[in-house]
């Protein structure tokens, strides 16, 4: 392959990847309402952070220090460790960039029999990943720099600032990111074939995730309360936090420009380090690169596997559902999105249950610790269920092989629908063992939630199913994985957090209402409403599953498309 550059085929692979996103976007294989919620949903968190930092920024800058409020010290510690978390997260969001750009890329053994010059594709793969990154500094450089001049009055010199270093973040997340591209993929490799340990360890970084999240979530609550938050910043925390931050760089170059202090100083260290992180960047990307190229020209590195001797036969059912289970923990994307967000569920459902709860009795002086529980269990729950979207097209041309064999239709469903239900009331019956034995709630109240729980769980994943063969969409990447969310992903998620705001909320709104008017004796209505609407949206969903199942399995090919 010739090692050439070529601007005109720069503007070509750029080109190409433009319209492959493009794509995602036309008729056929546009999710319309998929986009919505994710817009409405990050506008909605956007918002929501823009008020809380607010609030946050403004508790901050009036700490005091030896009884003196020194507004222009606070305001760099602030900005110090927004820019280093924006820098943490922007080299997390690059890691994963460069492997999709070029150890997960399709097109890369294709463009290696073209007539198109090694440089000419590093270009291409370095100014879209450079965009990639370009997009995700922005949102967060503007969102934080805009917040806190809202409460903090700048001149022009912050503002123009702020539109650079948009553009220069990148460039040294970049450098950062090519830097752990490799030992995180060395990694990724290392556990690829250890499926029960990657299962473990992103189960375990995902709730470490989520409690951090949850310390994120008390901080607000505490903010929302009172001045609590106001008191953890004494002295000693301040004083800490002072010498923390003078250690952050690159950050502290950042810090010190917006509020036009070393500008000369600072400015020379960034271009330095912007200069240095290029050349790093380049250097690694170009390597692994070329490593990369090469690999898919020699086919790449074949599967070891240990052969094992043929164990006696299962039972069809049995082994269908042990087909599905080892097709998902085999899937490492699977393993996160299906398993371990089950096993994390009951954590989730725990703290926001401690946190939710605390804000309703001091704003209100009720206990709603039932119908709280109530709403987050059917709300997280829903969120969990989300695999069960894709049972039939995450089978791929399997399914059809699985229809030519001797097997009743029944059992190729149900084996679905079983497994499901399985982690799902696991995931449910700790749930609610751990409100329990932590005293939010007593014993039938337990017993009601895991009941209202299983049952929309069951029809959530009926309901899914039955969408999704109606609808299959079956991946053409060669491993048969999907690596997008479709339109039936995104009505099931939809579809299981109306049922939790319905239930849930019904209750929450009920018991406020009784207790406003000082009504008692009316406790059994919850349980009926959970019972009652669970029964009924479990009894609907089944209906709508099992309706003509038997013709439509028996009529499906090519595609699954009625």
């Amino acid at each position: 392959m010739k090692d050439k550059f070529s601007f005109r085929h720069v503007a070509t692979l750029l080109r190409k990847q433009l319209q492959e996103k493009g794509s995602a976007y036309r008729k056929g294989n546009f999710d319309a309402f998929g986009f919505l919620i994710r817009w409405t949903l990050l506008i909605v968190i956007l918002a929501v952070f823009v008020v809380f930092f607010g609030r946050f920024t403004d508790i901050y800058l009036s700490v005091k220090t030896n009884g003196l409020v020194l507004t222009q010290t606070r305001l760099f510690e602030l900005l110090t460790m927004v820019y280093t978390v924006i820098l943490v997260f922007l080299v997390i969001s690059g890691v994963g960039q460069i492997n999709r750009q070029l150890f997960d890329a399709d097109d890369i053994k294709l463009l290696t029999g073209m007539p198109v010059g090694a440089r000419s594709i590093f270009v291409a793969k370095l100014i879209s990943i450079y965009f990639g990154q370009l997009i995700i500094s922005v949102a967060c450089v503007l969102t934080v720099n805009i917040t806190v001049a809202m409460h903090v009055p700048h001149g022009a010199m912050f503002y123009a600032s702020t539109v650079l270093f948009c553009f220069l973040l990148p460039l040294i997340s970049l450098a950062i990111a090519a830097l752990v591209s490799m030992p995180y993929h060395a990694v990724k490799q290392l556990l690829k074939n250890k499926f029960v340990l990657h299962f473990i360890l992103v189960t375990l970084v995902t709730a470490a995730l989520f409690y951090l999240y949850s310390v994120v979530l008390g901080a607000i609550r505490d903010m929302l309360l009172g001045d609590s938050l106001r008191y953890f910043f004494n002295e000693q925390v301040m004083n800490f936090l002072r010498r923390f931050t003078g250690y952050l760089y690159p950050a502290v170059w950042f810090s010190d420009i917006l509020l036009g202090r070393n500008l000369l100083f600072s400015w020379l260290w960034l271009f330095g380090i912007i200069v240095v992180c290029l050349v790093i960047s380049g250097l690694v990307i170009h390597t692994l690169m070329r490593w990369i190229m090469q690999s898919r020209i020699a086919g790449g590195s074949g599967y070891v596997h240990v052969k094992t001797d043929i164990k006696a036969n299962k039972h069809p059912f049995l082994a269908l559902m042990k087909k599905d289970f080892l097709h998902i923990f085999r899937t490492p994307s699977y393993t996160f999105s299906y398993f371990s967000i089950a096993v994390i569920m009951p954590l989730m459902v725990y703290f926001c249950l401690t946190i939710g709860s605390s804000i309703i009795e001091k704003l209100i002086g009720m206990n709603c610790n039932f119908e709280v529980a109530i709403f987050l269990t059917l709300l997280f729950g829903a969120l969990t269920n989300v695999f069960c979207s894709t049972n039939i097209s995450r089978d791929g041309e399997m399914f059809f092989s699985v229809k030519a064999y001797p097997v009743d239709y029944k059992q190729v469903f149900f084996s679905k629908i079983l497994l499901c239900m399985m982690v799902a009331s696991i995931s449910q019956l700790i749930s609610a063992v751990l409100i329990l034995a932590t005293g939010y709630v007593g014993w039938g109240q337990a017993v009601t939630i895991l009941f209202g729980g299983l049952l929309c769980s069951f029809a959530q994943i009926c309901f899914a199913t039955r969408y999704d063969f109606n609808h299959a969409k079956f991946s053409t990447e060669e491993d048969g994985e999907i690596k997008e969310s479709g339109n039936t992903v995104s009505a099931i998620i939809v579809l299981g957090m109306i049922t939790a705001f319905v239930i849930g909320g019904s209750v929450l709104l009920m018991r406020l209402m009784f207790a406003i008017r000082l009504v008692s004796g009316y406790g059994y209505l919850t349980y009926l409403i959970v019972g009652g609407f669970s029964l009924l949206a479990a009894a609907i969903a089944y209906i709508y599953f099992i309706h003509n199942l038997k013709n439509k399995y028996h009529e499906f090919s090519g595609g699954g498309q009625f």
